[in-house]
């Protein structure tokens, strides 16, 4: 439930829509400063090349972060293929290529058969999973060697929605919490043959949080007190 009551930012969760750009740990600190909150915290973080929801919790309701349990998320995405990227996504820089295109009955039959129910996924290298303490992308800066192990994971649905351009294809993934989409696109290409990274991320729900009822950042923070 977004919350803005009696002139002042109360206890409670905010529906906040994250734009393309800014990490979610940045969205936290403009709210944190421009409200003076001692306690905020969110769920399932955002890159920050990804937009859409970001449920942000305020006050007392951190403390119920850990107690959602219908940890299902939405998310719309595309992929380029011929592009492998060191982070899986536009930001990285290009590790590998290929001139390999899939046709679109490929795409359907190799999510069909492979990536659909319960499967195990590598995060990307960075990525926020901690490896002995340390976050994987701050290694991943320092270019120090090290290996992130699997994860289980759940596919609920997987859908090829769109695919007039031989380059690009566009998608929408119904998953479980943890799910790395930046994965997705990378693992979905080697599968098919080629390589591939993810563009255009966007998180249409969290939970019972979703994108049609979400906030902009700039609407909560030109809120009036």
């Amino acid at each position: 439930m977004n919350t803005i009551l009696r002139g002042k930012i109360s206890d409670g969760w905010i529906n906040l829509k994250k734009n393309k750009g800014l990490s979610s740990a940045a969205a936290i600190a403009k709210l944190k400063k421009k409200f003076s909150l001692k306690k905020i915290g969110h769920m399932g973080t955002l890159d920050p090349l990804a937009t859409g929801v970001l449920a942000v919790a305020i006050g007392q309701a951190t403390k119920t972060i850990n107690y959602i349990r219908n940890n299902e998320k939405i998310y719309t995405f595309s992929i380029k293929w011929g592009e492998e990227t060191d982070t899986d996504d536009e930001e990285g820089a290009v590790v590998k290529s290929s001139d390999i295109r899939p046709k679109k009955s490929q795409v359907e039959s190799v999510i069909k058969n492979y990536f659909l129910g319960r499967i195990k996924q590598k995060p990307p290298k960075y990525s926020a999973v901690k490896i002995n303490g340390e976050r994987a992308y701050k290694l991943a800066r320092q270019n120090r060697n090290f290996d992130i192990k699997f994860k289980n994971i759940n596919i609920i649905s997987f859908d090829l929605i769109k695919y007039d351009d031989k380059d690009q294809a566009d998608f929408k993934t119904r998953c479980s919490s943890g799910t790395y989409v930046r994965s997705l696109a990378r693992d979905l290409s080697k599968k098919l043959g080629t390589f591939g990274h993810a563009l255009n991320i966007e998180r249409l729900e969290d939970n019972f949080f979703k994108i049609n009822n979400s906030l902009e950042l700039d609407t909560v923070l030109n809120y009036n007190l």
